[in-house]
């Protein structure tokens, strides 16, 4: 119910989309942050086992719209307040300490086994908790990655798309927090023209989650894949960015020094490896990537990398 990104064999209904995407960077010896899965095997074992969230279950696939709320939340406070198997949390609880031995802060992430494949991406749609630190507060993040599977915006986005809800099972990684001085988004194809030649790349200071969550306007710029020349840049003013607040494992938004507001976030060599590693990435995988990425004391981190599926065909 544990595996290990490095040592797992890339099984998409074990380890979930995003799962899967980063255990096969870290094999391709792409820098990705340490990380374990709790794999579709511990939610089957913990969930599906109770008869509560399983009427639950049954009742959503068949409910009104209206009646989608009620019951989506019934069903997420049932999976909060889920007692773990007991080989489940000792298991949790010995990955952690092997994961971070001097007690540091991880990222808890969702990894459903329909997300973040070619025909759909469930971006946005389960939950992240970053500054996670010890093992009871780990197991309870989990509990709750799971039960965000039932938000009222996930069930009705699996309906729409033709997914059964007893269907899905989520993992959930957990993997070592990157203190971000930047990060941002990389799209291996110019989402706008749909120009497969172009890397386009966002950024802000501090955690990328400034970005995915819409508080900040990113720098962005367009990279030719081949001559790694700037096509276009807008740098933005970015007066907020999201930090782990110094000594605890909260993260805060806090405003940005005044001199870096209009300050480039990227200098030329740091867009440059990006776009490297963006082709690396796109041609392991086949297809246009979405890719987060982070920068920590001038390493560059893969946070997460998922298909395009926007694209005209």
């Amino acid at each position: 119910m544990i595996a290990w990104l490095e040592e797992s064999s890339p099984n998409a209904a074990l380890l979930g989309g995003k799962g899967l995407n980063l255990g096969r960077l870290a094999q391709q010896g792409l820098p990705v942050p340490p990380a374990f899965v709790v794999t579709t095997e511990a939610y089957e074992a913990a969930v599906f086992r109770d008869d509560d969230i399983l009427g639950l279950l049954r009742e959503l696939d068949t409910a009104a719209e209206e009646n989608i709320p009620a019951l989506a939340h019934a069903l997420r406070e049932s999976i909060r307040r889920l007692a773990l198997p007991p080989s489940l949390e000792e298991g949790i609880r010995s990955a952690y300490l092997r994961l971070s031995p001097h007690r540091e802060p991880v990222a808890v992430r969702s990894s459903a086994t329909a997300e973040d494949t070619a025909s759909a991406s469930f971006a946005g749609q389960q939950d992240t908790y970053l500054g996670v630190l010890g093992g009871d507060e780990v197991a309870q993040r989990i509990r709750d990655c799971w039960a965000s599977a039932y938000t009222d915006r996930a069930v009705v986005y699996r309906r729409r798309h033709g997914f059964d809800h007893g269907s899905i099972a989520v993992a959930v990684v957990v993997q070592r927090l990157v203190d971000a001085e930047k990060a941002g988004v990389m799209f291996t194809v110019n989402p706008v023209t749909q120009a497969r030649s172009q890397v386009c790349i966002e950024a802000c200071w501090g955690l990328g989650e400034a970005l995915v969550s819409g508080t900040v306007n990113p720098d962005h710029f367009v990279v030719d894949k081949r001559s790694g020349e700037i096509a276009e840049h807008y740098i933005l003013p970015k007066r907020e960015m999201i930090v782990r607040v110094a000594g605890t494992v909260q993260v805060s938004s806090v405003p940005v020094a005044l001199e870096r507001v209009h300050q480039p976030v990227l200098d030329a060599g740091e867009i440059q490896r990006l776009t490297d590693m963006a082709n690396r990435v796109e041609a392991y995988f086949g297809s246009p990537q979405d890719i987060e990425w982070a920068i920590q004391g001038g390493s560059v981190y893969l946070l997460q990398s998922r298909p395009v599926t926007t694209l005209k065909s």
